[in-house]
C-alpha cells in the first residue's frame, strides 16, 4: 500500500467548497451542480424533514432535533448583523459509483440501472478480470430467483479499472456519491488512489457486513477532518450468491437495504461544527433519498440503535463461526463437533454479549437487548452453525494465500467498544491474535501458491 502518512498530499480547496466568491468557479462544473454560489445577505429558509420512514420514537426525536439546531443558527443569523454566511441549499448530483464487482456491488448496480431518471451508474473496480467479462456477457447484469430461474437482466456501463497506481489526469471532478461494497481492506488502496475526487462534498455509502470501516478509512485515508467525505453506514438483509461462474450473473432473495446517516463532527476556518453539520445531512439525506427511490433495493433510513439491532446479531456469529474456522483451518462441522473448540464458542459468546450490553447506545433501550441474553439466541447460533455443513469459512481462503481477512471489522469492533466503556475482552482479543499469528505464518513459510504477493480484491 502506498504512504498513507501523506494523507491527501496537503490538498487543500480553494477557494472554500461552500462558500466561493461571486465570481466564476474555474475547475469546471460538475453534473447538476452550479459553478458558485452568492454570499447571502439574508438567512435561507431551512427545511429539514424527518429521515425517510422513521420507524422508532427516536427517529422523531433525531429529526425534531436536527429542526431545532436549524431553527437555531436560523435565528442567530437573523439577529446578528455581522454575522458569518448562512448555510446555502446545494444543488446535488445523482450520478452514483459503485466500488467494488461482489454480488451486492452488482445487485445495487443492477438496481440503480432501472430508474431512468438517474445517470448510468458507474462500477469502479480493482480487479480488471470483471472488465474482460463485460463484453462476454451482454454488458448486463442478470438476476435470478433462489431456483436459478431469469428474473432481470439490465444493461450497465464498462466498469472503470482503479489500480493502486491511479493518476487522474488533468481535471477530473469530485466523485459526489460512492456505494462501497468490497472486500473491507480492499476499499483502502481504491479510495487511496481516488482520494482527490473526493471531499466533503462527497457520501460514502458502506456496505459491508462489519463495523469500524469508517473509522479506519478516516485515519489511514482521509486526515483532514474538514475535508473528510459524509458517510451512510448500511445493513442488507438481501441473500445474493453467484448463479453461475459468469461474472456478471447473480441469484437473489429479497430482502432490505437499511441506512443510517452518520452526523458530521468536523470544524475549521471555513465552517463552524453545526454549520458542517447541517450541510452534510443535505448530503447524506440525498443519498438516502436516491437509494429509496430505486423499489428493488427495498432502502429504508433508520436510527443508529435500530441499524445495530439489525446488524449485531450476524456479525456475532462471524466472530464464532468464521474465525473459529480460520483459525482451526476447519470446516464449520468440525467446530461443532470439538469440545474446546465449542469451549471457546462459550466464552467469546458471554463476553460479546456483556459487550454489548455496556454500549452507550442501549443504556436507555436495555429491553432491547433481551433478546442476547435468552437462551433462544444462543441456541439459533448453534443451529446456524449446523446448517452450514461441511462448508468452508471464506476466512479460511484468506488466511491459506496470507490474506488477513476481515477480522478488525467483526471481532475487531468488539474489541474497540469493550475497550470504550472499560470491559473485559480477554477472548475477542486471543482469537484475533491467533488468527494474525497463521496469517503471519502463512508468509513467512512461503506456503502461499506461486510465491504470489497477498492483494485484495473483489473475490
Amino acid at each position: 500500500m502506498p504512504d498513507l502518512q501523506r494523507q491527501n498530499d496537503g490538498f487543500r480547496l480553494d477557494p472554500p467548497i461552500y462558500y466561493p466568491p461571486t465570481s466564476s468557479h474555474k475547475g469546471g462544473s460538475r453534473e447538476g451542480i452550479s459553478p458558485s454560489y452568492p454570499f447571502y445577505t439574508s438567512p435561507p429558509t431551512y427545511n429539514i424533514d424527518t429521515p425517510p420512514y422513521p420507524f422508532t420514537k427516536e427517529d422523531a426525536d433525531s429529526a425534531r432535533a436536527s429542526a431545532a439546531v436549524a431553527a437555531q443558527i436560523g435565528a442567530e443569523t437573523k439577529t446578528e448583523s455581522n454575522s458569518p454566511r448562512p448555510v446555502p441549499a446545494i444543488t446535488l448530483s445523482n450520478k452514483i459509483h459503485v466500488v467494488g464487482f461482489d454480488p451486492h456491488a452488482r445487485f445495487v448496480a443492477h438496481a440503480l440501472a432501472a430508474d431512468p431518471k438517474l445517470p448510468p451508474v458507474q462500477m469502479l473496480t480493482h480487479n480488471p478480470i470483471p472488465m474482460k467479462a463485460w463484453g462476454q456477457e451482454g454488458r448486463a447484469v442478470s438476476i435470478h430467483d433462489s431456483n436459478g430461474h431469469p428474473i432481470s437482466s439490465r444493461e450497465i456501463l464498462c466498469p472503470d479499472y482503479v489500480s493502486r497506481r491511479y493518476k487522474s489526469l488533468g481535471y477530473q471532478p469530485i466523485l459526489d456519491n460512492i456505494i462501497i461494497s468490497t472486500a473491507a481492506r480492499a476499499a483502502f488502496p481504491t479510495l487511496y488512489a481516488l482520494r482527490k475526487r473526493i471531499d466533503r462534498r462527497t457520501t460514502i455509502c458502506l456496505l459491508e457486513p462489519g463495523l469500524g470501516l469508517m473509522e479506519m478509512l478516516n485515519e489511514e485515508v482521509f486526515g483532514v477532518p474538514a475535508l473528510r467525505p459524509n458517510y451512510v453506514i448500511c445493513h442488507s438483509s438481501h441473500k445474493l450468491a453467484r448463479h453461475s461462474y459468469y461474472h456478471y450473473s447473480i441469484r437473489h432473495i429479497p430482502g432490505k437495504l437499511l441506512l443510517h446517516a452518520v452526523p458530521r463532527n468536523d470544524e475549521d476556518e471555513d465552517l463552524d461544527s453545526a454549520t458542517s453539520q447541517l450541510l452534510g445531512n443535505q448530503h447524506t439525506r440525498h443519498m438516502i433519498k436516491l437509494l429509496s427511490a430505486t423499489s428493488d433495493l427495498n432502502a429504508v433510513g433508520v436510527s443508529w440503535s435500530r441499524l445495530l439491532l439489525q446488524k449485531l446479531p450476524d456479525m456475532i456469529f462471524q466472530s464464532l463461526a468464521d474465525t473459529l474456522s480460520a483459525i482451526l483451518d476447519c470446516n464449520f462441522n468440525l467446530i461443532r463437533r470439538n469440545k474446546n473448540a465449542m469451549r471457546l464458542w462459550e466464552n467469546m459468546l458471554a463476553e460479546t454479549i456483556h459487550i454489548i450490553s455496556s454500549l452507550p447506545e442501549f443504556q436507555d433501550h436495555r429491553k432491547k437487548l433481551r433478546f442476547l441474553h435468552e437462551r433462544q439466541f444462543a441456541t439459533m447460533l448453534r443451529v446456524r452453525l449446523e446448517r452450514q455443513g461441511a462448508e468452508y469459512s471464506q476466512w479460511v481462503a484468506d488466511v491459506r494465500m496470507g490474506r488477513e481477512p476481515p477480522v478488525q471489522f467483526i471481532n475487531g469492533y468488539f474489541v474497540r467498544r469493550a475497550q470504550e466503556v472499560g470491559v473485559d475482552h480477554r477472548d475477542n482479543s486471543l482469537a484475533i491474535s491467533m488468527l494474525k499469528a497463521r496469517v503471519e505464518s502463512r508468509r513467512k513459510m512461503h506456503e502461499i501458491p506461486f510465491k504470489l504477493v497477498p492483494e485484495y480484491d473483489d473475490y
